[in-house]
């Protein structure tokens, strides 16, 4: 049986040698935008490499400049970064792939998008099998971070996740149960929406909890199927009445949440898990 643990291990030691002899300054990144997509090539130090394709549903002011778009080597064995990870014990960065791409536009900037994001990322660093523990994960800058996986692709590793907003994304190995993982994305959305509950049109609102609850039934009775139907129809209450009843922008200027947005990225993510407890 394969010891992630052990090759963990062995990984970790082989990256802090390497990281003895490498600067972990933000490398220059080529960047191509066109449109609503923003395609980006990344080579560091190490051949630590990785594509990264940015969609968005509608931007405006989108270039370059005003993504500010940054990637660099990580110290994985740094207990500051651990400690951003929500389970030290069970969850350990990729050791073959210490990068963090950091997505911090300036505040000045003028740029703004509606709705999802979504973020693809695909490196040659890694390899994807058959129930392999590989997670996306975001977090704000310098916060803690979190699972956005919402799809996971053969071959040399091919993942990608969406939000309502930017900061700081990473590959772990996650050696969690799914069910934890469920329940832990399930209070992740409940939270959410309990937190914009101000800023959601009172009726809306109150449909949305009832899809909550409904979803939560579900997933204690083991009906994931269904679970992820329902979450399918959240969805589409939440795209129904994005605007005025859901804030749905994000810019850079952040007087305003994107709380569509946030709420649909943490309802993918959830679907993504409730596919492999099934």
């Amino acid at each position: 049986m394969l010891n992630i643990k052990n090759i963990t291990t062995k990984a970790l030691a082989a990256t802090a040698i390497l990281f003895s002899t490498l600067s972990f300054a933000s490398q220059p990144l080529t960047v191509n935008v066109q449109g609503n997509k923003v395609e980006v090539l990344v080579h560091l130090p190490g051949d630590i490499s990785a594509d990264l394709t940015l969609h968005f549903e509608n931007a405006v002011g989108l270039t370059k400049e005003s993504l500010g778009l940054s990637a660099e080597l990580i110290d994985v064995t740094s207990l500051d970064f651990i400690e951003r990870l929500p389970d030290t014990i069970n969850i350990t960065p990729a050791a073959a792939f210490p990068m963090m791409i950091t997505i911090e536009p300036k505040a000045d900037s003028g740029f703004s998008f509606s709705g999802v994001a979504t973020v693809d990322l695909h490196t040659h660093n890694l390899e994807y099998t058959a129930g392999t523990p590989f997670r996306f994960f975001k977090a704000p800058l310098n916060g803690e971070f979190k699972d956005i996986t919402q799809t996971l692709g053969s071959g040399s590793l091919r993942t990608s996740g969406s939000t309502g907003k930017f900061s700081q994304f990473i590959i772990v190995a996650d050696l969690r149960t799914p069910l934890m993982v469920v329940e832990q994305k399930f209070n992740d959305l409940q939270s959410a929406l309990n937190d914009f509950s101000p800023k959601i049109n009172a009726a809306v609102y109150s449909a949305l909890s009832q899809d909550i609850n409904e979803i939560n039934q579900l997933i204690l009775s083991q009906d994931y199927n269904t679970a992820s139907n329902k979450l399918n129809a959240f969805n589409r209450r939440i795209n129904d009445n994005r605007g005025l009843s859901i804030p749905d922008v994000w810019r850079s200027s952040r007087d305003i949440s994107n709380i569509a947005g946030e709420l649909i990225a943490y309802a993918n993510t959830l679907r993504f898990s409730l596919r492999l407890v099934n």
